[in-house]
């Protein structure tokens, strides 16, 4: 990505609907945005203005005027002087950017100023409460909680189906960096560890389950891959399920949505203290009951 004369420069990495790719690609753009610019004669594609949502493909060069490139607006929390608890939007990264994502800004870059560093990750496509450090100690501390369970995370997700799967969860989990990806298995196979995830169902639709989540193990895509292996895929998860949805939302159905802290030591005072959020992404299936 590069700007030249207030157009954004992307390209395409893989097949799919203009209107999505510019969602994707470009922070903070709606579907209304992304058609209004459309209209506008503000996206181009190799060259040519278009105006329809055509498909594009690998290689295709998009130019999309803008006229603002500061850094998206994040929404903090909670701030003290050890911890910065924000909402990440889906769409951005915590950390090192997916060259591939075409996204300007991560999540430390713009809270670089607070020499904040994240203890803990969301996928990018993934949005919700996020834990940041703001010096060296407490990064430890913090990292030493994770280890222990001191840090509980609980998560909401739509997922495709009727799930009749409820409880507490056990399988095995092992990562596949060359492909970026996960498998599970119900046994202790070797290169496997094991993982436990607890599925409540909050209510159902024709086509959907709506599922609170807790994690009582953290490892590489444990929500997405377990929820695979039981046959209910997230919606929109594409990398462990189906690559499109009715629904139209530019990310996972998944969101970090609550935060409690349960920490011996310096950082206990968090123990007192509740985070909550709601998922951006209820109101799209308000009309599917």
């Amino acid at each position: 990505m590069y700007l030249k004369d207030n157009f954004m420069k992307l390209t395409c990495k893989t097949r799919e609907k203009l209107i999505k790719f510019l969602i994707h690609n470009v922070q903070g753009l709606s579907f209304g945005s992304a058609q209004k610019s459309m209209r506008n004669g503000d996206v181009k594609v190799n060259g040519k203005r278009t105006k329809q949502n055509i498909d594009v493909y690998p290689g295709d060069e998009i130019d999309v005027f803008v006229k603002n490139t500061s850094m998206p607006n994040v929404q903090i929390i909670y701030e003290d002087e050890n911890i910065l608890i924000v909402n990440k939007p889906c769409g951005l990264e915590c950390a090192t950017r997916d060259k591939s994502s075409n996204n300007t800004y991560s999540l430390e870059e713009i809270f670089a100023s607070k020499n904040a560093k994240v203890v803990h990750r969301l996928d990018r496509l993934t949005e919700g409460l996020l834990v940041l450090s703001k010096n060296l100690d407490t990064t430890k501390l913090l990292e030493k909680a994770l280890e222990n369970g001191e840090i509980h995370k609980t998560y909401m997700a739509l997922v495709e189906g009727t799930f009749d799967n409820a409880g507490i969860k056990t399988a095995y989990l092992k990562k596949d960096a060359k492909k970026s990806k996960v498998e599970i298995s119900a046994t202790p196979n070797e290169g496997f560890k094991k993982i436990i995830t607890e599925f409540k169902v909050i209510q159902m639709y024709p086509k959907y389950t709506l599922l609170e989540i807790k994690l009582h193990t953290g490892k590489t895509h444990q929500i997405r891959a377990h929820l695979s292996y039981l046959k209910f895929p997230i919606v929109n998860d594409s990398k462990y399920g189906k690559k499109s949805s009715e629904l139209k939302y530019p990310g996972y159905f998944l969101t970090s949505t609550k935060l409690d802290f349960d920490i011996t030591g310096s950082l206990s005072y968090l123990n007192k203290l509740h985070f909550e959020i709601e998922p951006s992404w209820t109101k799209l299936i308000e009309n599917k009951d």
